[in-house]
């Protein structure tokens, strides 16, 4: 008979393996990134060093951006800026590993970051150490989309400040307080934490607090564990955003073929996310695909590009054709942010996240409102729904980095990753449907079948 501990390494063992066998089956586009925060001596660092052992000795590849704060030159620990230089040294390591597409991990641990940064600001006004308004700044910089929709987990650690102590003095030849490791100010800390937690969580995808006073280390390992797991899991196991349709919304979806956004926008219901295999089988779901028309700033030429046949279904209608768009489907990760719960701003943030992705650029997409498409020609044509934005960009100022995994790359004849004349690329008889009504309407282009006349519309 196997005792608690070794039954708990072969459960953490057997999801580990499932997880593996789901990394062999689906592409990870980005790394899981976690943040540890916490009181000091709550078993933080501990934990950090039990999970990367955990997980490289199981197949994972693992990057820590190590806690900076004893290396700050800010002498003063209660000043504003040792926090937002410590904070601003974890964005460096989170934003350089993330960009860093040649060297991607599987895991990317954070040792304190940005909800540690809020918690010790709460702290700071709380004690007059940090003025409101500074505090609301740093906080709009620090909870911008692009930072937080990073971290899919934060751990926030806390054990009573007397635990705290007995643990900090237990291999010290010392009894004298600190600055910081004293009741009254863990006491305010664990305040500080309690109070971002239920101010904040909606910034943030998960916040798990890992209450240690009376838990051992392995304890609070397999909690961490476990749950690091799970959400690789479930990043790998990709939830896609779909609506379901009632006959309001197909009576209006067949009237036409382009719509603007204000024609359908009171007749879409609330989007929601499943698995993607469970949306793609079901008949009665509608897949909005938020995508980019991008041209240059005379709008005379278009980005082309083309879809790696093993990125793409047999029976897709993007298969072997010439694309006028980029983008994708709303994941999950895209709606948890407080300022992306409605439908627009769901399809903004997927839309940057997969130029991104695909094409490597980086665009504002605030002020502009899209358009959709809907061609309900076959039976995989008529679940989607096109969601366009066009988006004009310098041509001289844009160096695309083309996916390709995702993506045919630029490279001879490809005709992919390349701006095109309004005028050559009506010629194309490869042209895709969708891409083929984004010219007549975005251009007032026609363009035939044959890909030889074309005709300038009427505005």
């Amino acid at each position: 008979m196997i005792d608690e501990r070794t039954k708990v390494i072969l459960e953490l063992q057997k999801l580990a393996e499932e997880v593996l066998v789901l990394k062999g089956e689906h592409r990870q586009k980005r790394p899981i990134v976690i943040e540890f925060s916490g009181s000091p001596k709550a078993g933080k660092t501990s934990c950090i060093n039990s999970l990367e052992l955990f997980l490289k000795r199981n197949g994972f590849s693992v990057k820590i951006v190590q806690e900076r704060a004893s290396i700050c030159p800010v002498s003063d620990k209660q000043s504003p800026m040792f926090n937002l230089w410590t904070a601003c040294m974890t964005l460096g390591g989170l934003i350089g590993t993330l960009e860093d597409k040649k060297n991607q991990v599987d895991v990317l641990i954070l040792d304190r970051g940005i909800f540690d940064a809020l918690c010790w600001f709460h702290w700071l006004v709380y004690n007059k150490k940090m003025e409101e308004e500074q505090q609301k700044v740093a906080e709009q910089f620090l909870l911008m989309d692009e930072l937080v929709k990073c971290i899919d987990i934060v751990f926030a650690f806390c054990a009573s400040p007397d635990v705290s102590i007995e643990r900090e003095y237990a291999t010290l030849l010392t009894n004298k307080p600190g600055s910081i490791m004293n009741k009254k100010v863990l006491s305010e800390y664990l305040e500080a934490i309690e109070h971002t937690i239920q101010n904040k969580s909606d910034f943030f995808h998960k916040i798990f607090k890992i209450e240690t006073s009376q838990k051992n280390q392995d304890e609070v390992g397999k909690e961490v564990t476990t749950i690091t797991l799970e959400t690789l899991k479930g990043l790998l196991m990709e939830r896609i955003g779909y609506f379901e349709t009632d006959q309001v919304l197909i009576n209006h979806l067949i009237s036409k073929k382009t719509f603007e956004y204000s024609e359908l926008a009171n007749v879409l219901p609330p989007i929601k996310f499943d698995l993607r295999d469970a949306v793609e089988e079901n008949v009665d779901f509608l897949q909005p695909i938020p995508v980019a028309v991008i041209t240059d700033k005379s709008k005379s030429k278009v980005l082309a590009i083309r879809k790696n046949k093993n990125a793409v279904s047999s029976d897709s209608p993007e298969r072997d054709k010439i694309l006028l768009y980029v983008g994708g489907h709303p994941r999950y990760e895209d709606s948890t942010e407080i300022i992306s719960q409605d439908f627009l701003s769901i399809c903004r943030s997927a839309l940057k996240r997969e130029i991104k992705e695909e094409i490597g650029i980086a665009i504002a997409l605030n002020d502009i409102n899209p358009f959709f498409i809907y061609t309900p020609d076959n039976e995989r044509s008529k679940r989607h729904l096109a969601v366009c934005f066009v988006v004009s960009l310098d041509e001289d100022g844009v160096k695309l980095r083309l996916d390709s995994n995702e993506l045919v790359l630029n490279k001879g004849k490809s005709k992919s990753g390349k701006f095109f004349a309004i005028p050559e690329i009506c010629r194309e008889p490869e042209l895709e449907q969708w891409s083929r009504i984004i010219l007549e309407y975005c251009f007032k282009v026609q363009y035939m079948p044959n890909g030889q006349i074309t005709m300038r519309l009427e505005s």
